[in-house]
Order: structure tokens, then sequence, then C-alpha cells
């Protein structure tokens, strides 16, 4: 299968808006996580706007949601790293992907190396297409054990760059 079709060339983003929030002094534990997950609430809050942007997203309200809730079940930052945040719902019309690279060291996305999170595959898909849905998350669990294809991703510099690099994993 050909995994690049479904990335949306607009679906990319090289360098999300979200920075992670400053520790305040004296901040209890409670207080942390409560910080935390504001800065992954708002790095999904920016893929959702980006996926919006495929044309392909029903309700972007509904489509955010859905995704929220979804990473509130198990957290997709699955990889040192790397996160493959994926929901399937009603809120979008057909399969979708999309790429972001998060600014800096990363974004704290509760990884289970308690690591920042630097780049992020997203997958949305309706929930009749579950064929689809694995096989790509299949794909891209093959990818994230491939050094080269990461290290060649943090350097891009252009959307059209992410497509080639990917190209050459996928077509060898």
């Amino acid at each position: 299968m050909n995994v690049l079709r479904f990335l949306h060339p607009e679906c990319i983003k090289l360098d999300l808006e979200t920075h992670p929030s400053e520790a305040v002094e004296g901040e209890s534990e409670a207080q942390r996580d409560k910080r935390l997950q504001r800065d992954k609430e708002h790095v999904l809050e920016e893929l959702a706007n980006l996926f919006d942007r495929s044309g392909l997203v029903v309700n972007r309200s509904k489509f955010l949601r859905d995704l929220t809730n979804r990473e509130r079940k198990a957290t997709t930052a699955i990889a040192p790293g790397i996160a493959i945040p994926h929901v399937r719902t009603l809120q979008v019309r057909a399969f979708v992907m999309g790429f972001a690279r998060a600014p800096g060291e990363g974004i704290p996305f509760d990884s289970l190396d308690g690591e920042p999170t630097k780049l992020f595959f997203m997958l949305a898909s309706p929930p009749y297409d579950d064929r689809t849905y694995l096989t790509v998350y299949k794909e891209l669990a093959q990818l994230i054990q491939d050094e080269d294809t990461f290290a060649a991703l943090h350097d891009v510099k252009v959307s059209q760059d992410v497509f080639n690099v990917l190209r050459g994993f996928f077509v060898r």
C-alpha cells in the first residue's frame, strides 16, 4: 500500500506553534501534571486545526473532542521523541494522515519514556475503514524503528522534503 497517498501537504507543519509552558517555582506535582496536560491539549488542538485544512474533517470541534478522548485512554507517544496520535471517528470523510514537528527539544506529550516528543504522525479514519487504518499504522510502526529516517525528518526544511524522506523509506 502506498502510505504517502494519505499524507496531505496541507496536513504537514514543520514548526508547531505550541511550546512547552514554563514550570512555576514551587508548583505541586498536581499543578505540574495539569500544566503538562494543558500543553498536550494545545498540541492536539493544533493538530486538529491542521487536519481541518485537509477539507476531510466534518466538524473540527467534535473531531478535536474525539482526538482528545482517544489520547486520554492511552498515550500515543510510544517511541523516543515520536508520537502517533490517531483516532477513528465519524468526524472525517476519509482516511487522512499528517505530520508535524515540534520546536526545539520537543513538547511534553506523556511519552512512555518521559521525554519530550519532537515528531508527530497523525492518523484519522472513519470507523468503517479499519483495513486502511491498521495497515498504515503498521507501516508507521516499522518506520519508527528506522533511525536514519527520523534523523532526516528532524532536518527537513520544507514540506516536500517530508515526502522525499518518507518516499525513501516506503519505496525500497
